[in-house]
């Protein structure tokens, strides 16, 4: 049965794109450095309720570093592995008011603040915006968008006395206490980066990378600030340990520190906001180097193709060729 125009054509273009999908296979591995910012409810610049990077506090940003591996499944579309370690932080004492009563000056007096690491895994699908065959020069540059899913460790702590204190086993706002309705939160939780990257080919091994990835997250307690005050009787009654009990409640109301005499201690008494119970966010900044460990990209001009990285060594009598970047080296191998 003869196949119409059509169909011949379809055949021929599904053959094309298989065959430069299987010719276009990739893999790398690298590593990465750069900052992380937190945006969440402490600290943040001289603002209240302002979105995104115009609540940053630059000052607290905490460097970070990462590993991962990447799989390039065509010249425009790659999937990421990695594993990142950084830090945030948040202070409101680092918050200048202008003027009493304003919104930035109700933050200061609350005086909260925290510090976590970060511990996060996340696989991303990255798409470029144009043709990127990795180790090649013609094709050697590519912006790209990035969206994934991971998942990220915290574990918010502060510090009191000269000391660093875990605000989780606390409950400073009485998350779990039978007189609240707030449940305790998870240090485990699920995020979701989105960003924009760029990637360029500084040699046939190795690829320079420019990336900011923001991340949305399903909690409001990476900073251990979300809703309202809780009372200082909430503390003693779920607290066996009168000792703790205190420790709790003073780390929950701070701003005695700033108002011994409690002459505007209204702000913080019990049932006022403490937080804005909005989902916290974090951001990443960071460079990479890449090292191509597997390459079957083909390129019509500039470092070629190469299909290993790693030599190896093929025997031929009593010669001996050592195969290193798709080319032959020829030596003597004398026999015992």
């Amino acid at each position: 049965m003869r196949l119409s125009g059509f169909r011949r054509l379809l055949l021929l273009s599904a053959f094309l794109l298989q065959a430069s999908y299987s010719q276009s296979q990739s893999m790398d591995i690298g590593i990465s450095t750069g900052l992380t910012g937190f945006l969440g409810d402490l600290g943040g610049a001289n603002y209240i309720g302002r979105p995104f990077f115009f609540d940053l506090e630059t000052s607290l940003m905490k460097p970070l570093g990462a590993l991962h591996f990447r799989y390039y499944a065509g010249d425009y579309f790659s999937i990421r592995g990695s594993f990142t370690y950084s830090g945030v932080a948040g202070n409101d004492s680092l918050i200048q008011p202008t003027s009493e009563f304003s919104p930035e000056w109700f933050r200061k007096y609350r005086n909260l603040s925290f510090q976590s690491s970060l511990i996060e895994g996340a696989i991303t699908a990255e798409l470029n915006f144009k043709r990127f065959q990795p180790g090649s020069k013609r094709y050697r540059i590519a912006p790209y968008l990035l969206a994934g899913i991971g998942v990220m460790h915290f574990h918010p702590k502060t510090e009191y006395n000269g000391a660093l204190v875990e605000l989780y086993p606390l409950h400073t706002e009485g998350q779990g206490f039978d007189s609240l309705n707030r449940k305790t939160y998870s240090l485990t939780q699920p995020v979701f980066p989105v960003g924009l990257g760029l990637r360029y080919n500084i040699s046939s091994t190795l690829i320079f990378g420019f990336e900011f990835r923001n991340y949305f997250t399903l909690t409001d307690y990476i900073d251990d600030v979300s809703t309202e005050y809780a009372s200082q009787a909430d503390f003693y009654a779920n607290f066996s340990d009168p000792a703790t009990a205190a420790l709790a409640y003073e780390l929950s109301v701070r701003s005695d520190e700033l108002d011994p005499e409690g002459i505007y201690d209204y702000i913080t008494a019990p049932g006022q906001q403490r937080g804005d119970s909005e989902n916290d966010q974090y951001f990443m900044i960071q460079i990479s180097l890449s090292y191509l460990i597997f390459n079957n990209s083909v390129s019509s001009s500039g470092f070629g193709k190469r299909n290993f990285i790693f030599p190896h060594r093929v025997k031929a009598g009593n010669q001996m060729f050592n195969h290193i970047k798709g080319k032959q080296f020829y030596r003597n191998k004398s026999r015992n």
